[in-house]
């Protein structure tokens, strides 16, 4: 056990030198465009477009030694701009950027690097050299949209990561670091060609891939640009058939591993041509490692193209000009990776283009429409001058409350809060029980309420009926009882074919009952006459028989229907308005319940006056069981808990309540009583705990 101070160097044994410490490995020096992910640290290039940089799951850009594969619909050209970025950062880097199907010529299709703005610089100030804050690069693009910017410029020591470009100008040679290798020619042979049968151009593109890629240095990078795969201007047809494509796929796959720190590759395929429905293209994405797909939007036909200017223009090119969806992202190993626990790329994305910005993709949202509220504002004011102008007639037939119209129906439904009860029964229907349709039946309350909001009025159908039938003339009378006559004659017809399909069920199990009890062959004459008499009981009817007439059965008279009204509806509700129906002592109640937004119906089956819902009762439960008392009744103990503990049974609370009378007002002139007016309702619930 040693008692020496922990902070003082032990000194060498004599005559023994002090050991030479080991010197570390020397790192490894990246080369331009290449930089290590900030989740596992493998490098990753930049795909040109720095918001598709912080999409791809987290690693601030394309890995290494994978290939992603961007799907288009329509006859748009959004990925074919994004390819291009893809091309002009390796040319710019001074990567090798090796061309699929396309001649050299398309190098001068690339966009220049925009300029540096200098007037943002100079609005920035630039912080102090003690100032400047030195971060990780594990934290430096962790897909925060606010370090988007910091991402894009990279490390001071390894240049700018993420270069900007312009779409209005065309990449210059003197910005060229790297180099254009255009691979054979993949074009169809022309239609005056002849066709012979030649080797597939997909096995000569791998065989120029890996010679480059075996000819060249380690140390440099390779990108693979593939624009239009099977665009059947630039493939032949046999080029799309699976043995050929996904050998191809594979064939690159192999590259792609063989050369994990050198080689990365991004494909365009149009989906209009093979849609992503084929097991074709399904197999295409399954040998890609990542695999977006740009749907461009509907173009506005009368809108100017958006702009890279301030102000309205720049408003403009902030607009969606397409949906982008993410299938498929690099993962790398078995806890997921690839942000795999980011949420960004599972929303809804959308992509927008402009000249100096380039293709910025954000969430998508849906932007405010122009004069959204004043429409809501004017149809809402329509809709309550339509209901303010509605009158609805309630039909009184022998001391009940009935509505005919089902315009009317809804309408005290869905504005007053009136369910009413279906009442209404189809003649001789042996399921009227079960369902019920118009009239509906309202109570005395609900009558009394529309009359006196002034949305409706009671009508007297004896007292309209004798008068239309009074004032019609002899034409209109004729034609009405026509129609009454049609309508039995129908109905007669119905009934007799009922009755002969009956009769004849009948007489053929009465004829299978004596075919089965008839003995198998007839031994004497007897009983071939007796066979020939018990025949002749159900032989046709003699000539005689026909000619005698039959009496019509004595047949229940059925009341007409008809889908419109045979008479026409009173012009003026004036004429036929009747005295308000009597005020019920539960009216005050009903009247308090409907004014607060409540529903009711009949609480006969739960022992109340009311069952009160807090809405449409095609919506909802009811809550409450409710019935009315008197302001000085006195409620039984016996009410009260035998109510209670039955709503809480049923899920409910129990409510009473009772109106106060008004207070008397002053006479005003001696022969006038003493003036009415609706006094106060008070309510209380009661819930029955414990049970």
């Amino acid at each position: 056990m040693s008692f020496v101070k922990r902070n003082t160097v032990l000194s060498a044994r004599p005559g023994r030198p002090l050991a030479q410490a080991a010197p570390g490995p020397e790192k490894q020096q990246l080369a331009p465009g290449i930089r290590p992910s900030p989740l596992d640290g493998r490098p990753t290039t930049s795909t040109g477009t720095s918001s598709l940089d912080q999409l791809l799951a987290g690693h601030g850009g394309l890995p290494l030694g994978t290939c992603l594969l961007v799907e288009e619909q329509g006859t748009t050209d959004f990925s074919g701009i994004l390819l291009r970025y893809y091309a002009a950062e390796g040319l710019v880097q001074g990567h090798q950027v090796h061309l699929v199907g396309y001649p050299p010529e398309w190098r001068h299709q690339l966009p220049a690097v925009a300029a540096p703005d200098n007037k943002a610089k100079a609005a920035q100030p630039a912080p102090a050299p003690e100032e400047k804050m030195k971060i990780a690069w594990r934290y430096e693009a962790l897909g925060n949209t606010a370090t988007s910017g910091a991402a894009a410029r990279g490390d001071a020591n390894q240049g700018t990561f993420c270069h900007s470009f312009d779409l209005t100008k065309r990449l210059s040679p003197s910005a060229c670091k790297g180099a254009l290798h255009p691979t054979p020619s993949t074009c169809p042979p022309m239609l005056d060609q002849p066709r012979h049968a030649s080797a597939s151009p997909f096995k000569a593109i791998i065989k120029h891939l890996q010679t480059k890629l075996s000819s060249s240095p380690t140390t440099d990078s390779h990108r693979i640009v593939i624009p239009g795969l099977l665009l059947p201007t630039l493939y032949s047809p046999e080029c799309a058939h699976p043995s050929e494509v996904l050998q191809f796929l594979h064939g690159l796959r192999a590259l792609l591993r063989r050369h994990p720190a050198q080689l990365t590759a991004i494909i365009t395929l149009p989906t209009f041509l093979f849609p992503r429905t084929s097991g074709l293209v399904r197999w295409m994405e399954l040998l890609c490692d990542g695999v977006i797909e740009l749907i461009p939007l509907p173009a506005n036909p009368g809108a100017p193209p958006p702009s890279s200017g301030s102000g309205s223009g720049s408003e403009k090119s902030d607009q969606a000009q397409g949906l982008l969806r993410v299938h498929t992202l690099p993962v790398y190993h078995e806890k997921g990776g690839g942000g795999a626990g980011a949420s960004s790329f599972r929303e809804t994305l959308s992509f927008s283009l402009s000249a100096s910005r380039g293709l910025v993709i954000k969430p998508y949202s849906l932007p405010p429409m122009e004069g959204e509220g004043d429409g809501e504002k004017n149809e809402k004011s329509g809709a309550m001058a339509a209901a303010a102008e509605r009158q609805v007639r309630i039909s009184r037939v022998a001391g009940r409350y009935l509505v005919f119209d089902i315009d009317d129906v809804v309408y005290i439904r869905r504005h007053h809060g009136i369910c009413a009860v279906l009442t209404g029964t189809m003649p001789q229907n042996p399921t009227q029980n079960l369902f019920l349709g118009l009239p509906v039946e309202l109570h005395a309350e609900e009558a009394k309420l529309l009359v006196d909001k002034g949305v409706g009025y009671i009508g007297d159908e004896l007292t309209d009926h004798l008068s239309q039938l009074s004032s019609m003339d002899e034409s209109t009378r004729k034609a009405y009882l026509q129609h009454l006559r049609q309508q039995r004659r129908n109905a007669q017809q119905v009934f007799e074919e009922a009755r002969a399909k009956v009769q004849a069920k009948h007489q053929g199990k009465r004829k299978a009952a004596i075919a089965k009890a008839k003995p198998a062959a007839p031994t004497s004459s007897s009983e071939a006459s007796a066979v020939t008499e018990s025949d002749s009981l159900f032989a046709p009817p003699s000539p005689s028989d026909k000619e005698k007439p039959t009496q019509p059965p004595n047949l229940p008279s059925i009341t007409p229907t008809t889908s419109y009204p045979l008479f026409p509806t009173p012009p003026s509700p004036v004429t036929t308005t009747m005295e308000i129906p009597p005020s019920s002592s539960s009216y005050p109640l009903y009247k308090y319940l409907n004014s607060r937004g409540y529903y009711t119906t009949p609480g006969l089956r739960f022992g109340g006056d009311y069952s009160v819902y807090p809405g449409d009762p095609f919506r909802y439960h009811a809550h409450y069981l409710a019935n009315s008392y008197g302001w000085d009744e006195e409620v039984a103990m016996l009410d009260l808990v035998t109510s209670g503990r039955l709503g809480t049974a049923v899920k409910k609370g129990f409510l009473f309540g009772a109106e106060q009378p008004p207070p008397p007002s002053p006479v005003v002139d001696a022969g006038e009583g003493e003036g009415e007016g609706e006094g106060e309702v008070r309510v209380f619930c009661i819930e029955w705990a414990g049970m």
